[in-house]
């Protein structure tokens, strides 16, 4: 008889622990290893006329998904290396393939794009070059090269990032974007799993390093934190995407804060 009520403690506290994790927005099958193994996925919004976030820092590996949002004049836009076979000077990588999303024009169109060779990438928009939409990413840890920032048209000087930026905990703050812009497509996909593991990412970047300094600064880090803590708990429910928005938009204010200034 005590065998069989040790084994039923045994199963209730099982069960309680999986209850635990549940209330918590937590799998029970979350793991270390599934947050660090695999390459992780930033999504970079399309917007008239600017790339939100418009630089990221990534580890080789990475994968980045740009995604139409908005076409208002109908004349769409581009994710388009700089490279000599766009006619335009190389601004990425010499071991790197160029890349040239070609027109998109439909709302919820997207372009992905991995990176493995270390380096700094630049890219437009074919349209609107000269309105300064172009963006950023920088591949790989101590890249000290400074690009040439000539030859770009004035509005692009102005509206890219600089390198030293996106080492700073504005690029942090741009990284956590993406990150949480990834964890509403992979879910959107039903992705779950891997949308687990951004925002374990997400929620690891806000407590360290300069974000999270930056955060402190800005007396904001709680909150973020509750809010992230507040997403889990609807992913854990496999909320639907129209759910998971508003708390989402919530943490990019928060993240707004850090980005422009405020």
């Amino acid at each position: 008889m005590e065998r069989w009520l040790a084994l039923l403690a045994g199963i209730v506290a099982v069960l309680l622990g999986a209850l635990w994790f549940w209330l918590r927005g937590s799998p029970p099958s979350a793991s270390t290893t599934d947050v660090t193994s695999q390459p992780r996925v930033f999504v970079v919004e399309i917007r008239d006329f600017y790339f939100d976030p418009p630089g990221l820092t990534l580890r080789p590996g990475d994968r980045v998904i740009w995604i139409l949002k908005e076409n208002a004049n109908g004349d769409g836009h581009t994710v388009t290396a700089y490279h000599p076979s766009q006619d335009r000077p190389l601004r990425i990588p010499s071991e790197a393939a160029p890349w040239n999303s070609q027109l998109m024009t439909t709302i919820g169109q997207t372009f992905t794009q991995s990176f493995s060779v270390p380096g700094v990438y630049d890219y437009f928009c074919v349209p609107h070059e000269q309105q300064g939409m172009v963006g950023r990413i920088i591949v790989g840890e101590g890249i000290a090269l400074t690009p040439d920032e000539r030859g770009l048209p004035a509005a692009a000087l102005s509206a890219i990032p600089t390198t030293a930026e996106l080492q700073g905990h504005v690029g942090e703050a741009f990284n956590a974007i993406g990150l949480l812009q990834g964890v509403l497509y992979l879910a959107q996909q039903g992705q779950s799993a891997s949308a687990w593991a951004q925002l374990r990412l997400l929620q690891k970047l806000v407590k360290e390093g300069q974000l999270a300094v930056a955060l402190q600064q800005q007396g904001i880090q709680t909150a973020l934190e509750s809010r992230l803590a507040a997403l889990g708990t609807l992913l854990s429910r496999n909320a639907p995407l129209t759910a998971l928005e508003p708390t989402a938009a919530q943490i990019r204010t928060l993240l707004g804060r850090l980005t422009q200034g405020e």
